[in-house]
């Protein structure tokens, strides 16, 4: 299976209005039952962000309509979303201990050329509806040697520097904990913004 940072975005338009109002319509049948925490379902729709997400989202080994992955989320793409979602949300959403997605958003519009964000949108067929980065894609222009995500440990390795650099160049500096895994990432082209195959980096949080 190809790993999902590597996967290119879709050239197909997921309908995705068509498929949340048939969620947020099937969420809020009489039968159905709700976590004591829901806030109600399809809050995603009403804040505007079907046309926003809709080009970048494609469809899950899961096969579940409330479930959607990202794997390029770009500059203005982020602006947007900067304005679109609540204060609140932007200040306190994120993939477990990783870094706020506010935090995130913001490093991608202040480095256009150097970061991208991925993660996922879970929609409104669910309680726990929303959309989360669980991982950020950076340039640098200096290697970095770095512990294999799956095996031991090299004796010598640059990770703490290149999470170092992550924190205070590019500003991703709210994680609660470093990554669970950083390692390399192999560019796929997106679109006409020139970065085919290039060697970029991926920290991403579990």
């Amino acid at each position: 299976m190809t790993p999902r940072t590597m996967r290119p975005n879709p050239t197909g338009r997921l309908d995705l209005t068509t498929v949340w109002r048939r969620e947020r319509n099937r969420a809020n049948q009489p039968e159905r039952s709700h976590e004591p925490w829901c806030r109600g379902h399809g809050w995603m729709l009403d804040a505007g962000l079907v046309s926003v997400l809709s080009p970048l989202l494609y469809g899950d080994e899961f096969c579940d309509d409330s479930f959607f992955r990202f794997t390029s989320l770009s500059a203005d793409t982020a602006a947007t979303l900067l304005e679109l979602l609540p204060q609140e949300y932007l200040a306190n959403e994120r993939q477990n201990d990783g870094p706020t997605i506010g935090t995130v958003l913001r490093a991608v519009v202040a480095h256009p050329d150097r970061i991208r964000a991925h993660g996922y949108v879970i929609g409104p067929g669910r309680c726990d509806e929303r959309l989360t980065v669980e991982g950020v894609l950076f340039r640098t222009d200096e290697e970095y040697r770095l512990c294999p995500v799956y095996g031991p440990p090299l004796s010598t390795c640059d990770c703490d520097r290149l999470y170092t650099r992550l924190r205070e160049e590019f500003g991703v500096d709210d994680a609660i904990v470093p990554p669970h895994e950083l390692d390399t990432w192999f560019g796929y082209e997106w679109g006409t913004d020139g970065y085919h195959r290039e060697s970029w980096y991926r920290a991403w949080w579990d």
